[in-house]
């Protein structure tokens, strides 16, 4: 009976888990976009900064898919799922926003993931006492939030 209420707590961690792999990865297929299709005088930092925040969040994917396993639960994996589970928004296809704008929604979207996590860690913590999740998500709402501050100091926002 122990094992299937663990059971049980693993499968609510995980569900509360997968919106948030689904929209670390909607915000990694945006900075790609942003990363490849970026114009203007700003080119080379911000090219430069979108393929540094892809890559974190390429790794930062891989940490919560691989927590979802480690639960004992199958990780969502395809971009149909990761739509359907994430609160993001990719860009309109065809849309291509000016550098600024692009600069703007990816301080957006950090401001709306880092939420998220606290919001998640916070639960996994207090309800199911899932320390190791919850420092996890910490970890990322630090790394995010200083993000954010430069961002922000860059741009005057």
């Amino acid at each position: 009976m122990k094992n299937e209420k663990i059971m049980e707590v693993n499968q609510k961690v995980a569900d509360l888990l997968k919106p948030v792999l689904a929209d670390q990865y909607v915000f990694y297929t945006k900075l790609r976009n942003y990363h490849w299709n970026i114009t203007g005088n700003m080119f080379y930092k911000l090219h430069e900064k979108f393929e540094e925040f892809y890559d974190e969040i390429a790794d930062d994917i891989d940490e919560v898919a691989e927590r979802i396993r480690t639960l004992g639960v199958y990780s969502p994996g395809s971009m149909s799922e990761f739509l359907k589970l994430a609160e993001l928004k990719e860009e309109k296809e065809g849309n291509y926003p000016d550098q600024k704008q692009m600069a703007l929604n990816v301080i957006a979207d950090f401001v709306l993931l880092t939420g998220k996590l606290k919001n998640v860690a916070v639960k996994v913590q207090s309800e199911f006492g899932d320390e190791v999740t919850a420092g996890l998500l910490y970890e990322f709402v630090s790394k995010y939030e200083k993000t954010v501050w430069m961002l922000k100091s860059t741009f005057n926002n």
